[in-house]
């Protein structure tokens, strides 16, 4: 599928040559209102994981990255779409048309959701093999903060918080970014 960049092809990818890397990779990867259903829910099936992390980009930017590991690629997708304001308490999770609206990329939800429609989407499963799914779900979190390091992606959307530490906690077990690290590699506790 074009916008799958298979597990083999990233995972020995040092984290400070992965932005270049996604980048070229991305040029051949649709814009996200380009893809068919059928594309959007290939993952589902074997060999394909429909769990993972996505990576929107344009113009040679990285401008969001996400990870799914309850919800399938399709589905999360979808609720980037969802243009209806959030509601206080409720699982809204537009939050990449959200942050278009907060950093003065989009007047109104519904250009938002139009600028998101024309953003490259490149999906990177991660395939649980014979982890666990409490491992497996720690593995694609582990992977996302990598990339959102603003040393490794440093997407222009998600929050500064996240992307500015060296070092994070997942499950109680401090985590520490290098940038020779690579981008697949297993976590320590595995």
């Amino acid at each position: 599928m074009r916008h799958v960049w298979i597990e083999k092809e990233w995972k020995n990818i040092r984290l400070d040559e992965v932005k270049n890397a996604l980048l070229t990779r991305a040029e051949s990867s649709p814009r996200l209102g380009d893809l068919s259903v059928r594309e959007l829910c290939c993952l589902a099936r074997s060999p394909w994981s429909p769990v993972g992390i996505y990576v929107f980009t344009q113009d040679d930017r990285v401008l969001y990255t996400g990870k799914t590991h309850g919800r399938s690629f399709h589905e999360r997708m979808l609720s980037h779409l969802d243009h209806r304001e959030p509601i206080v308490g409720s699982p809204h999770l537009a939050q990449l048309a959200q942050s278009l609206l907060k950093k003065g990329g989009a007047e109104s939800s519904d250009e938002a959701v139009e600028k998101i429609l024309e953003m490259k989407i490149t999906w990177l499963p991660i395939v649980p093999g014979d982890l666990e799914k409490r491992e497996h779900q720690l593995l694609i979190a582990h992977t996302e903060r990598r990339l959102l390091w603003s040393q490794c992606l440093d997407p222009f959307y998600n929050s500064p918080r996240v992307k500015r530490n060296d070092s994070f906690t997942l499950r109680g077990i401090r985590y520490y970014l290098m940038p020779e690290s690579l981008l697949g590699a297993p976590l320590p506790c595995m």
